[in-house]
């Protein structure tokens, strides 16, 4: 059986790690780095960025067992990961013939991949090994984790959703999906029951607020250890570069082993054989070229990455860590970042919404088996969903019939605690004016005085959108777009006039009879146009 990177076959057929220590310190390398940075992508690019390189062994022709250098890949660091040579195993049968894939007359295919359980031998501590058994199980389960699937948490992607993977819903207790609309916001959405029985969503909020109460529990978490934390960072990150250097060193080794090997065979050639003796030369020449550079690249890496950290850089780690909250929200840390700390101490949050209404409970079951619980307050789309609407139209209610202006009602709605639907904290003007319309206290303001009056097929904004039986703000945004003909008053408050006449109406009533979405959903055929009537029709 061939044999993975970095390990050999002796002359007697044992089994041994590879002799060249570069080829060891890369294979360590990627196990450490896989645990550090839980990826397989990320693995890669960090090999790449770093220019670190696989060293194999040629398997057949005239240089068989000798040593190359090749560029790290996806596919060959997933078979590393997954192979059990690395963890001491001898292993036979992982890959068996499946009969009902196999093609006639092709008997190399077939070939599928068995789970551990399915494999013909596996005998433990057989072969030398690079990591433990604990950590190669760990790593087998980290990579199913990371895959797209419904039952995994899957690995940390691009998106501003803090807690992909990680929301269960308290009512089902099926995992949550994320889905973000037009502005970007994301929503926790359980769908399960929808999509397969075509039922109702179980339940669904916005991202935001949940993402704030957990950030807002794990910091409260990190704070008491933050002189630990800024340690630790400093200790990694000389750990970091002290493997860089020392594997910089190694390959400034063998550069000088090859530029001395290619000199000793330009000198043992006769000087007469010049065919030979050019062929060397240049050789030597290209080694002493590669050693160069390869020293210089040495030199600009000890210069950008010193081994040690300086005193500048260890109290600049110190403040940072004592300063958490500031180093959550820098702009040099991303949401993977985040993602990614939050799931080291964050196995899973459950939400669970008080019926219909704002009131979300929240439970986050922590690594270590505790348990943390609290309750927050999620946007909602109606007024009528807020737990305290009675109570809120009540008081509304009674400061209106005190006579207090819209502006004084909602200082008394923020001072009271009470909090709007939709995304927004505190009550204002404009919001009281629909509150005072939804509870039927709203007082109407004097009109501006008609100073040349409305024109023929002139309307006041309100009044044409009452004739059309819709919000005002619906109307309103028909202005922005275009999709009718207003001008506003000279005089404050410079209400909106419409110009209509009945045909215009016509359009305008047609256009409100119309599904929400139309004008912006793509077509999936073109739309026919209305027939033109005849003459006398």
């Amino acid at each position: 059986m061939p044999l993975p990177i970095g390990y050999v076959r002796a002359p007697s057929g044992e089994v041994m790690l590879d002799p060249d220590e570069q080829v060891q310190t890369v294979v360590r390398l990627v196990f450490s780095k896989f645990v550090e940075l839980g990826t397989l992508n990320a693995v890669l690019r960090w090999l790449v960025d770093h220019q670190v390189q696989l060293g194999v062994r040629v398997r057949t022709g005239d240089g068989k067992g000798e040593l190359e250098w090749h560029r790290p890949n996806r596919m060959t660091l997933q078979n590393l990961l997954h192979n059990p040579i690395y963890a001491g195993y001898y292993a036979y049968g992982r890959r068996q013939v499946d009969p009902r894939r196999q093609q006639p007359g092709r008997p190399a295919t077939g070939r599928v991949v068995r789970e551990a359980a399915d494999w013909l031998v596996l005998l433990p501590d057989r072969l030398p090994a690079y990591i433990p058994v604990e950590q190669y199980e760990r790593n087998l389960a980290r990579l199913k984790a990371n895959q797209a699937r419904a039952g995994e948490i899957g690995a940390v992607r691009d998106g501003t959703a803090l807690l992909v993977g990680l929301v269960a819903c308290g009512r089902c207790g099926r995992r949550m999906t994320v889905r973000y609309r037009r502005s970007q916001r994301p929503a926790y959405v359980c769908a399960t029951e929808a999509a397969s029985y075509g039922g109702r969503l179980c339940q669904h909020l916005a991202g935001p607020c949940v993402d704030r109460f957990v950030t807002a529990q794990v910091l409260a978490a990190f704070a008491p250890a933050a002189l630990e934390l800024s340690l630790a960072a400093a200790a990694q990150l000389e750990r970091d570069r002290a493997e860089l250097d020392r594997l910089w060193r190694q390959r400034l080794e063998r550069a000088g082993y090859q530029a001395e090997r290619a000199r000793r065979q330009y000198q043992l050639a006769e000087p007469e054989h010049r065919l030979v003796a050019r062929q060397l030369e240049r050789a030597w020449e290209d080694t002493l070229a590669a050693q160069q550079q390869l020293q210089q690249d040495y030199r600009r890496f000890t210069i950008q990455q010193p081994r040690v950290l300086s005193a500048d850089q260890r109290a600049a780690i110190r403040r940072l860590a004592a300063d958490i909250p500031a180093l959550w929200d820098a702009p040099t840390t991303s949401d993977a970042d985040r993602k990614q700390l939050i799931r080291q101490v964050v196995d899973q949050v459950t939400v669970t919404v008080d019926g219909d209404s704002e009131r979300v409970e929240v439970t986050v079951a922590w690594a270590g088996g505790a348990r943390t619980q609290g309750e927050l307050i999620r946007p909602v789309a109606r007024l009528e969903q807020l737990s305290y609407w009675p109570e809120l139209a009540a008081r509304v209610r009674a400061l209106a019939t005190a006579g207090l202006h819209a502006a004084a009602i909602a200082q008394r709605l923020n001072t009271g605690g009470y909090r709007p639907p939709k995304r927004h904290e505190r009550f204002g003007p404009q919001g009281v004016q629909d509150l005072l319309h939804r509870v039927g206290a709203h007082k109407p303001q004097p009109r501006p005085h008609k100073q040349g009056g409305l024109g023929e097929h002139e309307w006041w904004l309100v009044d044409l959108a009452h004739a059309l039986e819709m919000p005002p703000t619906t109307l309103r945004t028909w202005v922005d777009r275009g999709w009718v003909t207003a001008r506003q008053h000279p005089q404050p408050p410079r209400r909106w006039i419409i110009q209509a006449d009945q045909e215009e109406l016509r359009q305008l009533r047609q256009r409100r009879g119309r599904p929400a979405g139309y004008y912006t959903r793509r077509r999936w055929v073109p739309e026919e146009p209305e027939p033109t009537p005849r003459q006398g029709e």
